[in-house]
């Protein structure tokens, strides 16, 4: 039996990390080991010292500030509780430069794309390991294999971002880094395929500034942090535009809607003021989950899981990651967001052909419960050698990516 710490800190996206925490904790404790929760709910954030001296096989949080958090004698406090620590981002890496920077003797990584591996890897050497969390979803009736009643033809969950707020908001970007992060979006609008840190490392032979930013470069990326937001409100906004102008029968789940142009079209359905548990009830409820990966160019997402796993057919743009691990027109069906038109068409013919789309359904419900069962068995093998908490990349639990701080929550649900 192992002993693990799980920090559940921030009630933000929906409730989401609150969540994580406690099915984090909940099959930990399925698997046989002790679990100490230190609850923001329950303690003040003073109570935090109270675990100094501690030991535990590891300690975990999600999208995590406590790296930044310092004794009075200027010694780190992670460095006080004898514990590897694991910080799952559930983001870019580039959010979370003031935590990653933070020299902590034990600090170790989870992501949600290889990329993001990679970007960490070079640029926050001191981290010993980073490792990918490999997704799987919630299934609310885990008992239940029969492909449940519908009522919704079109889902898309997700939180709305007016992507010309955050053009706004480039105004008060400070000196070249105003131009900087406005070349980044017209690289990264120019070629899709880009990820944020190949822009700017595409742009340096172009730039006066480009020894600066070689020798800082995490420092710039977070600096230019309104590209990747500006990026992911403007795709998602525009797809579900013109999806709306095809007739595309779509119900939105989350919060902003309402005061977006999308509320003008008087078929369109909104949702608001879900919970994050609530989502998973509106997954099964659907024919169809439409899926925008955000931006994670080569990673995965937790509502392609979860809608698997409701016996809804999981409609996304595709990733390497994705590719591997499912088969297009089989266990989930994948489209190019660059082809609206063609989405909207694919969304017809599926809709149009009842038994199609329930076959999918159902063999994507298969692939995702085979999936939760073997990692939920490496969850175990991970618990009993703590060397291996990666695996805990395995868990039955959704994750959701959810940026903390700002005034953009794009990563909400």
């Amino acid at each position: 039996m192992k002993h693990f710490l799980i920090f559940s800190l921030k009630s933000v996206c929906y409730g989401s990390y609150l969540y994580f925490a406690d099915a984090l904790g909940k099959a930990l404790e399925k698997a046989g080991h002790s679990i100490e929760v230190f609850s923001s709910k329950k303690e003040p954030l003073e109570a935090l010292e109270r675990l100094s001296g501690k030991s535990f096989d590891a300690a975990l949080d999600f999208n995590s500030e406590l790296p930044r958090l310092k004794m009075d004698d200027g010694s780190y406090f992670l460095d006080q509780v004898d514990a590897p620590f694991y910080d799952v981002l559930l983001d870019h890496p580039l959010y979370h430069h003031d935590s990653l920077k933070q020299g902590l003797s034990n600090y170790h990584a989870l992501c949600l794309d290889k990329n993001h591996m990679d970007y960490i890897k070079a640029h926050y050497p001191h981290i010993r390991s980073v490792h990918l969390f490999a997704m799987t979803g919630e299934d609310i009736s885990p008992q239940d294999a029969s492909y449940p009643k519908k009522e919704i033809d079109v889902l898309f969950s997700g939180t709305y971002t007016d992507y010309r707020k955050v053009e706004h908001s480039l105004k008060d970007t400070p000196g070249h880094l105003l131009s900087l992060t406005k070349q980044l979006i017209d690289r990264m609008q120019s070629d899709g395929s880009l990820t944020q840190e190949a822009a700017l490392k595409s742009l340096l032979p172009s730039l006066e500034e480009a020894e600066v930013i070689e020798e800082t470069f995490p420092l710039h990326m977070q600096a230019c942090f309104l590209c990747d937001t500006y990026i992911r409100a403007y795709k998602r906004e525009k797809l579900l535009m013109r999806l709306a102008k095809e007739g595309v029968p779509l119900t939105l789940l989350g919060n902003g809607f309402r005061k977006s142009p999308l509320s003008d079209f008087p078929k369109l359905r909104i949702i608001e003021d879900a919970s994050f548990f609530d989502t998973f009830s509106f997954f099964r409820a659907s024919n169809i989950c439409l899926n925008l990966l955000p931006e994670f160019k080569n990673g995965t997402h937790d509502r392609i899981y979860s809608a698997m796993l409701s016996h809804s057919l999981c409609l996304t743009d595709a990733s390497p990651l994705l590719r591997e691990e499912f088969t297009d027109q089989t266990e989930l069906c994948f489209y190019d967001w660059r082809d609206p038109r063609g989405l909207a068409q694919l969304t017809a013919e599926l809709l149009s052909s009842p038994s199609r789309l329930r076959q999918i359904s159902q063999n994507g419900y298969a692939a995702a419960k085979k999936a939760t069962r073997g990692r939920h068995g490496r969850l175990l093998c991970c618990a009993s050698s703590p060397k291996r908490l990666r695996s805990l990349i395995l868990l039955q639990f959704s994750a959701r990516r959810g940026r903390p701080e700002g005034r953009f929550p794009i990563n909400a649900r």
